[in-house]
């Protein structure tokens, strides 16, 4: 399997036969994540995302999606530090946990874990055993199939959740604009978030409906997370390089 999705470089099939001595050394860092700004995020985990993330929107309409903003700026990943961890106390989204696994779906319900063999904690040698001498799943690969298949089907409600909120029609583009004590401003746009005016206009039949699902909270949850982008420019901002050092590095990059 070739095809590519976010995080992973070279999704492969995993085979008990192939794959028997395989082990898995877990990473200390998350620098696999530390060149993505966003991440696909599940309805059940906006209560803990929430506390740290912008949760936005992308897409239009029922094919829109969730995501967590974890920065700025394409390519940068504004919880991951220079040493390679996230920032501790920080929560960290499943779509994060899960690698170097995933489901691959196939004819209906039927689903293959498959993993990154570009991760470099993949060896023969050290670390959690995927199968046993018999060839049977170890403990550890089926608590992780558990896992995915949980995420699955979290990330199938969501896609249900977003659906409602399409047909509510209460999804809109919008923007949001940023400014700091220093003088500098950013406006994030290019996403689509839940319009307040219309949720607060929503008949009781309606929100009735969107509570007995569950949803309710979910929409709450999104509305109170947007406040954290201010935070995130905050992040953007102490990332960058100080005039000084950026005079520095093209300086030492000339003599190069």
């Amino acid at each position: 399997m070739s095809n590519q999705l976010l995080l992973y470089r070279q999704i492969t099939a995993l085979n008990r036969d192939t794959h028997r001595q395989l082990r898995l050394r877990q990473a200390e860092d998350a620098r696999f994540a530390a060149s993505t700004h966003l991440v696909p995020l599940a309805g059940v985990e906006f209560f803990q995302a929430a506390r740290h993330y912008p949760i936005l929107f992308v897409g239009e309409g029922a094919n829109a999606s969730p995501i967590a903003l974890l920065g700025l700026a394409a390519g940068h990943n504004g919880f991951v530090g220079e040493s390679g961890q996230w920032q501790r106390n920080a929560y960290v989204p499943a779509f994060v946990r899960r690698y170097p696994f995933v489901l691959a779906q196939g004819d209906e319900e039927n689903f293959t874990v498959c993993f990154d063999r570009e991760f470099p904690g993949w060896n023969e040698q050290e670390g959690q055993a995927l199968f046993d001498d018999e060839g049977k799943n170890s403990a550890y690969l089926d608590e992780m199939i558990r896992f995915l298949h949980g995420f699955t089907a979290e990330m199938e409600r969501t896609r249900q959740f977003v659906a409602k909120l399409a047909e509510f029609d209460l999804l809109a583009p919008r923007s949001l604009r940023l400014a700091h004590s220093g003088g500098e401003s950013f406006v994030l746009s290019d996403f689509v978030a839940v319009d307040e005016e219309k949720f607060l206009k929503l008949a009781d039949k309606k929100v009735l409906a969107l509570n007995k699902a569950g949803y309710l909270g979910w929409v709450y949850a999104h509305l109170m997370s947007l406040g954290n982008a201010n935070e995130l420019f905050e992040r953007h901002l102490a990332g960058k390089p100080s005039a000084g050092a950026a005079d520095a590095e093209a300086g030492e990059a000339k003599r190069h």
